[in-house]
């Protein structure tokens, strides 16, 4: 019951404290016509998330998964939250949350967009 509720713990962590600074980015970039988008929200909603992400970061220095000993969905919603997030340069100045990402990409069974991130990464850093 306890990694269950750890589990659901940074399911709502992700979605709340790093997925939605990154859709007020979005937003305010792209999504809203341009007449209704805040430039002024962006700095703010990428503090907000580097704010929390110094707290998955310290999750994370020694830990291979998010919860327990073995990958659960909290590793695959939290690997595309950051997949999203490293496409925003949010990424980096957090050397754990990188590594985290890439060896959640480098899965076998990973999916075809986080497969195709990879290669992204490994072409731009050559």
């Amino acid at each position: 019951m306890l990694l269950r509720a750890q589990l659901y713990r940074w399911l709502l962590f992700t979605a709340t404290e790093l997925e939605q600074p990154l859709w007020r980015i979005a937003r305010h970039t792209f999504i809203y016509p341009e007449e209704l988008r805040l430039p002024a929200e962006i700095p703010l909603a990428r503090q907000d998330f580097t704010s929390m992400a110094v707290v998955l970061e310290n999750h994370l220095l020694d830990r291979q998964f998010v919860v327990g000993e073995h990958v659960t969905v909290a590793d695959f919603v939290l690997a595309y939250t950051l997949d999203w997030a490293n496409e925003v340069q949010l990424l980096a100045t957090f050397p754990t949350l990188v590594d985290y990402m890439e060896r959640m990409y480098k899965r076998p069974k990973a999916s075809g967009r986080i497969a195709a991130a990879l290669a992204s990464l490994n072409h731009t850093s050559q």
